[in-house]
């Protein structure tokens, strides 16, 4: 049993001298934010624990899609023109709206004992927000549900969106806070929606919205005026069918002679 416990106590000490060793990445991954047509700098300096032959590729993915950056010693075609390896990092120039996505760098040196090393940046290339259109109806009846809506497609980070009424800003109103204040609206500031449920006659006036980003805020859309109707009590009758009276006799209006 003493040399099966002295192995064991070896692989142990192996494992406590070992244990931090291999390809280790010392950038920070902290997310890289810049303005669009500026250039974008996405470091990863690496370090190994044996020889000095590793090999790097720089990935970008979007979504569920994975393209190459950097591979086979080289940047790949679609990025030559306005990329450049600075050491091991890499230097976007002139970058767009389209370049934001994530980048991982990854190092594989096979003489170490830990072979594999990688390191991931978000970045966002930042975009101040378009005039948004809104969409209001023109008119609407009393005791109906209405959904106004802000939007625009420009803006990175995407916009948030405040809405006005006749100048007045629209204070965030959850669906709960709106039935306990009574409060006939609610408002998404991500989605760009103000639902009246049930619209009011007071909500009659001039709305419009904006957006804003963390790089700016833009011109507001253009002015729509909402009327909410009432419902009147003659529309309302036309809608019931007539019927007689209870308990009243069908009476003849003629009489028949045969």
């Amino acid at each position: 049993m003493a040399p099966l416990v002295a192995f064991l106590l070896s692989l142990n000490l192996l494992e406590l001298i070992h244990g931090a060793s291999g390809v280790t990445i010392i950038s920070s991954d902290k997310d890289v934010e810049v303005n669009e047509f500026d250039k974008a700098t996405l470091p990863c300096e690496y370090v190994l624990e044996r020889g000095t032959q590793a090999r790097l590729e720089w990935k970008r993915i979007a979504g569920e899609h994975i393209s190459f950056v950097y591979f086979g010693e080289q940047i790949v075609e679609k990025y030559r023109e306005r990329a450049t390896m600075l050491g091991h990092s890499i230097e976007l120039q002139r970058v767009t709206r389209a370049d934001t996505a994530t980048y991982r760098c990854e190092v594989t040196a096979k003489q170490d004992v830990k072979i594999f090393a990688e390191i991931s940046f978000k970045l966002v290339v930042l975009v101040p927000p378009a005039t948004p259109t809104c969409k209001v109806p023109s008119s609407a009846m009393s005791g109906s549900t209405v959904e106004l809506v802000c939007k625009e497609s420009e803006g990175s980070p995407p916009s948030v969106y405040t809405w006005y009424k006749d100048n007045v800003v629209l204070m965030d109103v959850s669906a709960k806070a709106s039935t306990a204040n009574n409060v006939s609206y609610t408002l998404n500031r991500s989605a760009g929606t103000l639902r009246f449920n049930p619209v009011r006659k007071s909500n009659s006036g001039t709305y419009y919205c904006e957006a804003h980003n963390k790089v700016g805020r833009s011109e507001r859309c253009s002015l729509k005026f909402m009327q909410i109707k009432s419902r009147s009590a003659k529309s309302n009758a036309a809608t019931r069918t007539n019927t007689p009276p209870a308990g009243e006799d069908f009476k003849h209006t003629k009489s028949f002679v045969i």
